[in-house]
């Protein structure tokens, strides 16, 4: 016999054989509801099949007698069923990640997100800030020394000239100082330690002295005061700032090393580096403590929804959490309570 579950309109089939009276209360397996199925009369123009449900050949589902007396064999689904109902394994793994892995996976994001924006304020903000560091320690050095050799290059005192120029290049940072007449002519030069340089460089120094074509790659254009240029001596990397010495129509040429300020940078930076991972660190271990204990009640409430749809409700829910968790866990006993009543009551009527 086939019928329809008025409550999901599921099509279900149940062997005739199993009426004892004429009317038989049976749940449904799909919503739970209860069904009253009166016994079918027999009809002479349609004869019993001599085997239950022959040439029933419809998607359906065998349900169980709320009845305790009566018992529905196995044997009774449709050929077309070949697996059990209470035999089919439930996934005990929850598809997609849980809760825990979701908090660290959104905490992690966070954290690699925040670390990419800081790289990108150093790359775009902190060496932009830094080359203007540079640029002006190295302008304001020029235009002292340009102050201090005026007078000596108007009279020609070249002496006095490269005397300054040496006090000059000893200030930390410092590459080299070097001063052009107005003919463009190289009339003081000194380097800083030599040892800085590549060996190539400091060979040719001691072969030849300064170069002096170190001061004629940023002359200053015709017009203005000054003019700023980078560029590599002997393996360093140079900022060099040229300005006007007054009215003699000479230069004065100040080289800063930038490597070391970009180095002394880095070094503080890597401090602040080591303590943003230790922040990553240890708010992941923090959040996989906060996501475990909400995902280890989770999956409790789970196993006994399990257990519940199963028909296994003699077990009380027992979950000692606060909040959300637990008023979740206190509905979930007041159902099994409710639904363990009701069927009682079935099964005694």
């Amino acid at each position: 016999m086939i019928i329809q579950c008025e409550g999901c309109k599921k099509r279900l089939k149940i062997d005739d054989s199993k009426f004892v009276e004429d009317q038989l209360r049976c749940i449904c397996p799909n919503c739970k509801r209860v069904i009253e199925v009166q016994k079918p009369k027999k009809s002479p123009q349609s004869p019993e099949p001599s085997t239950p449900f022959a040439g029933n050949k419809v998607a359906s589902e065998d349900f169980r007698a709320m009845d305790p007396t009566i018992r529905i064999p196995d044997n009774s689904l449709d050929e077309d069923q070949n697996v059990k109902p209470d035999s089919v394994k439930r996934n005990q793994n929850p598809a997609g990640l849980t809760i825990g892995k979701k908090l660290l996976f959104l905490f992690v994001s966070f954290m690699l997100t925040a670390g990419g924006i800081l790289t990108l304020v150093y790359i775009n903000v902190v060496s932009s800030l830094v080359y203007e560091q540079i640029n002006l320690r190295t302008y304001s050095i020029s235009q002292s020394f340009s102050g201090a050799i005026q007078q000596p290059l108007l009279i020609k005192n070249y002496l006095l000239v490269n005397q300054t120029a040496a006090s000059t290049v000893s200030l930390p940072g410092v590459a080299y100082v070097s001063v052009l007449n107005k003919r463009g002519i190289v009339i003081a030069g000194v380097l800083s330690d030599n040892e800085l340089f590549d060996a190539k460089f400091r060979e040719r120094v001691q072969g030849k002295g300064f170069p002096v074509e170190i001061s004629s790659r940023n002359r200053i254009p015709i017009g203005l005061k000054k003019s700023t240029l980078d560029f590599s001596v002997g393996g360093q990397k140079i900022h060099d700032v040229a300005v006007m010495i007054g009215d003699t129509g000479g230069e004065a040429h100040i080289g800063m090393f930038t490597t070391d300020t970009q180095k002394a940078v880095k070094q503080y930076l890597i401090p602040f580096f080591a303590f943003f991972i230790a922040i990553v660190l240890i708010g992941s271990f923090c959040f996989y403590l906060v996501a475990r204990t909400i995902s280890t009640p989770i999956k409790a409430l789970t196993q006994v929804a399990e257990k519940i749809s199963r028909r296994e409700m003699d077990l009380p829910i027992e979950i000692n959490s606060g909040g959300e968790i637990g008023e979740l866990a206190k509905s979930l006993e007041r159902m099994r309570f409710s639904i363990k009543t009701a069927m009682d009551e079935l099964r005694s009527k």
